[in-house]
């Protein structure tokens, strides 16, 4: 069985620019604490989902679960014949699809998912909710990428997705909006957006018609969500060579894809720690691409801004609404402030 290791580097915490290491290793500590005093931990987002996150790993470098919670809407588990049953799940028992996340040097994140657990988006919400920190991530792309962009006096933006994946909640400013909007449009087929200069206007309308669309595909790189598009590709002329180039930025991602026992995954006692083996392995095997692409990241992290959770804190955080939603029970969560 395949599954794809994505990998992210984090550039910003709480809105701000991140010059020194996230403090990766005291927000998996405090995940353990919490989970060792059997405070709440579920953080339920603006679209409902609910979130639930724990330590697997401290060292030699954090590595944190996030796990999808699921109460409704489950599905079936089938017999030889194809006779379908209820999942055999006990009162209070909730459907868990995981997500792990592994803070390497460079405040780097590598992301090893399988294709219905929490996209690496889903961490800044659960951090930002829970821990009031929100770290903002850039896709690690191929060496020349950025040096690509960078140097591209861009024409044409154009992606499309199937339909059916159509949420605003997997970006962020003026796409959700029209991601939202378009969901509402259509359920089926796919759905196609091309953004273009055009030919009508003057230089300066143009010139200024280019950053607007740079501009939106920054926003759109930094969504975390990119994978669930089908196709994504930015146009343009080189400014430096007068070339006409166009970058695909879903096969320009830097991804790696390993092959991880089934066996062991669906083992959650054995999970974890295959899952901490891979995320080790990954890290050690591209260290040198990281070294000589990425920024070194210099000082020491600031701890402080990571506070303690605390039950009375997540019991005041859950709203009405939440407590009386069908057949789950109140699971939103909170920090201490």
């Amino acid at each position: 069985m395949k599954r794809s290791v994505q990998f992210w580097r984090i550039d910003q915490m709480s809105g701000e620019g991140l010059f020194r290491p996230f403090p990766a290793r005291r927000v998996a500590e405090v995940l353990r604490e919490a989970e060792d005093d059997g405070v709440d931990r579920h953080f339920r987002c603006a679209d409902g989902t609910v979130l639930l996150a724990q330590a697997a790993a401290v060292a030699p470098f954090p590595v944190l679960l996030l796990d999808r919670v699921r109460g409704g809407n489950l599905p079936s588990v089938g017999d030889s014949a194809g006779r379908r049953k209820a999942l055999p799940l006990d009162a209070g028992d909730h459907l868990l699809e995981t997500t792990y996340f592994a803070f390497l040097k460079r405040n780097v994140l590598a992301v090893l998912g399988s294709g219905n657990g929490p996209r690496a988006a889903r961490l800044g919400e659960y951090l930002g909710g829970m821990l009031g920190l929100e770290p903002g991530l850039v896709p690690v792309v191929r060496e020349d990428v950025e040096d690509i962009l960078e140097r591209l006096d861009v024409s044409r933006f154009e992606f499309s997705l199937p339909a059916g994946r159509l949420s605003g909640t997997s970006m962020g400013g003026e796409w959700a909006d029209v991601l939202d909007s378009a969901s509402r449009l259509m359920s089926e087929g796919t759905f196609r957006v091309s953004l273009s200069v055009g030919r009508s206007g003057s230089a300066r309308d143009k010139q200024r018609i280019r950053e607007r669309i740079q501009h939106l595909i920054e926003v759109f790189r930094r969504a975390g969500s990119m994978e669930q598009f089908d196709h994504v590709v930015a146009e343009g002329k080189n400014s430096v060579s007068g070339d006409r180039e166009v970058v695909d930025l879903l096969k320009e991602r830097f991804i790696s894809y390993v092959d991880v026992d089934a066996d062991a995954f669906n083992d959650p006692a054995r999970a974890a720690a295959e899952a901490v083996e891979i995320l080790r392995n990954q890290a050690q095997n591209h260290e040198e691409f990281f070294a000589r692409t990425l920024p070194e990241v210099t000082g020491m992290p600031d701890n402080s801004v990571v506070p303690r959770l605390a039950a009375a804190t997540a019991m005041e955080q859950a709203t009405a609404g939440e407590q009386a939603a069908a057949g789950e029970h109140a699971l939103a969560g909170g920090a201490a402030r």
